[in-house]
C-alpha cells in the first residue's frame, strides 16, 4: 500500500486481509494522522516515501521490503471481498501467470453515475459499509501479481504493472474474487481536490509521455467530466487520435464532447468510426441517438436508442429517451408506457420526469402534465418545477391549483422572486377564493 492520512479507513482495509497475508508494506507519503500507529498494530512494515507527485515512484518503493512470492495491492479507502479468502491461494499455484487482473467495485451515491465507458449497475448489498450507496462501477486492473525485480509499477499517475508483466512473457488472468472501494462515497469537497490534483498529475505524465495516446484519452476524460472543460478535452483526444486512430473508446468520448459543444453532426461522424462491439457500445449507441434527436432524425434516433437499450437492459434513462421519440413519432402509447415506466423505476431523477412532462404536453394532455409534474414535486422541491407545475394548471385555467401549487412553492421557497411575481399574477385571478387569500398571504411573507 501506500497511504498518506489514511487514518479514517486503513483499519478495516487491513482487517479485509488480516490472516490471508503473510506481510504488509506500506510506504507512507507524508500522514500527519495516525495511520502508521494503526498499521503498526496489524503488523506492518513502515518506510517513509516522500511524496515526488509521481504515483509509481512510491508503488515501487512499496515493494521493495516485500519478501512474499506474490504481491496483493490495497488502498486505504479500499477493502478485499470476503470470498478472497478461500479464492488466492488456488491462484498462487499456475507456473504461466504473472498476475491477475482484478475486479474493483466503485460504489457511487447516484445509481445513474457512468466513470469512463462503464455505467454504474445497482448495488447487490454483499458489503455491509455500502449499504446505503445505490450502486458501483465495476473496474478492472491487476491488484494480484508475482514478486518479480522486473515487475514494477509505470505511470506518475493511473500507474499498472499490466506492461511489465507482458514484457516478462507471462500471462495476465481474470482474479475471480474483487475488491470494494468507497473513495466515492467521500464528501464532493474531498472529490472536487482530488479532481484538481489528478488533472494535474496528468498534465504532467502527457508533458513526460507525450506519445503515450491512453494518457491524453485519460487528461481529456479528466478536463471534460470532472472540471468542464471541454474545448480542452477536445484537443486533448485529437492528440490521443493522431497517436492511435483506432482508440474507439477516444472517438466515443470525442463525440460526446462534441455533442455537448453543440455539434451533432461531428459527434456522429466521430462516433462512426467507434467499434460497435467495443466496450462502450452502449454509450456510442446512446450519443447517436442523442445527435439524431437534436437533428430532429426520429427515426434514426429511435433505432439508436433501441440499440443501446439492448446492451444496457432497464436503464430508465435510455428508456425515457426511446420513450419520448415514439410520442414524437406519434406512437403515443408506446411511448408513454416507456416514460412512465422509467419515471417509476427512477422517481426523483429531474430528465426522466421532465421528458414525461414533455411528452404529455405534446400529447396536449395537460391533465396529465400537470399531475405528473406534482408527483415529482412531492420527492424533488425546486422553483422552476413549482413554476412549471402552476404554469400547467395556468392554461388549464384551474387558478385556484395553480394559486395552490404557489403557495406551497413559497412555502418551500419564500425568497423566489419568480414564485412572489407568479403568485400576484395567479392571486388576481383567483382573488375571491380561499386560496387566492391563502396566496396574498404567502406573498406577504406570512405563514399559511
Amino acid at each position: 500500500m501506500i497511504v498518506k492520512n489514511g487514518a479514517e479507513t486503513i483499519r478495516p482495509c487491513l482487517e479485509s486481509v488480516r490472516d490471508i497475508v503473510d506481510q504488509i508494506v506500506i510506504a507512507d507519503t507524508g500522514s500527519t494522522d495516525n495511520t502508521c500507529e494503526i498499521a503498526r498494530a496489524f503488523g506492518a512494515t513502515i518506510i517513509s516515501a516522500p511524496w515526488e507527485n509521481h504515483f509509481a515512484n512510491a508503488r515501487n518503493a512499496a515493494l521493495k521490503p516485500v519478501t512474499t512470492d506474490w504481491v496483493l495491492v490495497l488502498d486505504a479507502d479500499e477493502e478485499l471481498d470476503e470470498g478472497a479468502r478461500k479464492r488466492i491461494p488456488g491462484l498462487l499455484t499456475a507456473s504461466d501467470v504473472g498476475g491477475y487482473v482484478t475486479p474493483i467495485r466503485n460504489y457511487v451515491p447516484n445509481k445513474f453515475t457512468r466513470a469512463w465507458d462503464r455505467v454504474a449497475v445497482p448495488n447487490d448489498g454483499q458489503h455491509p459499509r455500502a449499504k446505503d450507496a445505490p450502486a458501483f462501477v465495476v473496474h478492472e486492473n491487476c491488484r494480484l501479481f508475482r514478486r518479480h525485480p522486473q515487475i514494477q509499477f509505470a505511470g506518475r499517475v493511473h500507474e499498472a504493472v499490466e506492461q511489465s508483466i507482458k514484457t516478462l512473457g507471462l500471462k495476465l488472468s481474470i482474479a475471480p474474487f474483487f475488491i470494494h472501494h468507497f473513495g466515492q462515497l467521500s464528501t464532493q469537497q474531498t472529490k472536487d481536490d482530488k479532481a484538481i490534483f489528478y488533472r494535474d498529475l496528468l498534465r504532467l505524465k502527457t508533458e513526460e509521455q507525450p506519445n503515450d495516446a491512453l494518457a491524453w484519452i485519460q487528461l481529456g476524460l479528466q478536463e471534460y467530466e470532472c472540471l468542464g472543460n471541454p474545448e480542452e478535452a477536445l484537443r486533448c483526444l485529437d492528440r490521443a487520435l493522431i497517436l492511435e486512430p483506432q482508440a474507439s473508446d477516444a472517438w466515443i468520448f470525442k463525440g460526446m464532447v462534441l455533442l455537448n459543444l453543440g455539434h451533432p453532426q461531428h459527434a456522429l461522424i466521430a462516433l462512426a468510426k467507434a467499434r460497435k462491439d467495443s466496450n462502450g457500445a452502449a454509450l456510442r449507441e446512446q450519443l447517436r441517438g442523442d445527435a439524431f434527436h437534436f437533428l430532429e432524425q426520429l427515426q434514426e434516433a429511435r433505432i439508436a436508442y433501441r440499440e443501446a437499450l439492448k446492451k444496457r437492459q432497464h436503464d430508465p434513462i435510455l428508456e425515457s429517451k426511446l420513450g419520448f421519440i415514439e410520442v414524437k413519432l406519434g406512437q403515443s402509447t408506446a411511448g408513454i408506457l416507456k416514460l412512465k415506466r422509467a419515471a417509476e423505476a427512477a422517481p426523483a431523477l429531474l430528465e426522466v420526469n421532465d421528458r414525461l412532462v414533455k411528452a404529455y404536453i405534446l400529447m396536449n394532455n395537460l391533465d396529465q402534465a400537470a399531475e405528473a409534474t406534482e408527483k415529482f414535486l412531492s420527492l424533488v422541491t425546486h422553483p422552476k418545477l413549482f413554476m412549471r407545475a402552476a404554469s400547467i394548471r395556468a392554461q388549464l385555467q384551474q387558478w385556484d391549483r395553480a394559486a395552490q401549487v404557489l403557495a406551497a412553492g413559497l412555502e418551500v421557497f419564500p425568497d423566489s422572486a419568480d414564485l412572489q411575481l407568479a403568485a400576484k399574477e395567479v392571486a388576481a385571478k383567483c382573488s375571491a377564493t380561499a386560496y387566492g387569500e391563502n396566496i396574498q398571504t404567502a406573498v406577504a411573507g406570512k405563514s399559511v
